[in-house]
């Protein structure tokens, strides 16, 4: 199998995992497809910068950002906003809140949203900072911002971090048994020195913790939801 086909073989077997998680639980079906479509759109914005200094991808079409980038953010954004729920055997319990409330929340979901785009592309193209620095910053910081003002989610947003590395590393080892070298082929390697470590680049395992620090407890910070056992 060529490497043109990698990447989209990437979004497949994330898609095993996604459906795990969505079979499994009814009950976070809306949360996970919700998310799924928010990052399925930051895949390729993300792209954007990260074709130009972290990894070149081959696509279907051929072009430096692909269709693929929508498939693996949308399983990525699923993903990682659910499995901590799945694996800990929690539900998300959301009050009824008034209209006002509910607009406040909306404001404050696409106010963190906003914080992380602006501090990534303009730490990039302003500070000149690479986009592994721009990535750090910009999931770092709005995830602060969630865990001062929500301290319940702390333990989400860590466990989903590394939840979400486990099973990256899976997937990587995967395309590296049907697609022997697409590291090499993929990363530029500028970033970061070259250390793969479980299948995983070093730059990726920060990624995929980071990511999942962020988007692990989202939809919680922004329906003021709570995480309680699921008996």
């Amino acid at each position: 199998m060529g490497y043109q086909y990698t990447y989209l073989l990437m979004g497949l077997v994330f898609l095993v995992f996604w459906l795990a998680l969505f079979i499994w639980k009814k009950d976070i079906r809306k949360e996970m497809l919700i998310m799924s479509i928010i990052f399925a759109f930051a895949g390729p914005l993300a792209d954007i910068l990260y074709t130009q200094d972290w990894w070149h991808p081959s696509t279907l079409t051929n072009t430096p950002i692909g269709l693929e980038a929508f498939f693996v953010g949308f399983m990525i954004g699923g993903i990682a906003s659910v499995i901590y729920e799945d694996i800990f055997k929690k539900k998300l319990k959301i009050r009824k809140v008034s209209k006002t409330k509910e607009v406040k929340s909306n404001f404050g979901f696409l106010f963190i949203l906003s914080i992380s785009a602006v501090l990534f592309f303009g730490t990039f193209y302003l500070l000149k900072f690479n986009s592994l620095i721009a990535t750090i910053i910009a999931l770092l910081i709005p995830t602060v911002i969630i865990w001062i003002k929500r301290k319940d989610l702390i333990i989400d947003s860590l466990a989903t971090g590394v939840l979400l590395v486990i099973v990256a590393s899976l997937i990587y080892t995967v395309l590296e048994f049907l697609t022997p070298g697409w590291i090499y082929a993929f990363w530029y390697f500028k970033n970061i020195p070259n250390i793969i470590i479980f299948s995983l680049p070093l730059d990726d395992i920060i990624w995929y913790f980071l990511a999942g620090l962020f988007i692990g407890p989202l939809y919680e910070y922004w329906q003021e939801g709570r995480l309680i056992d699921d008996k």
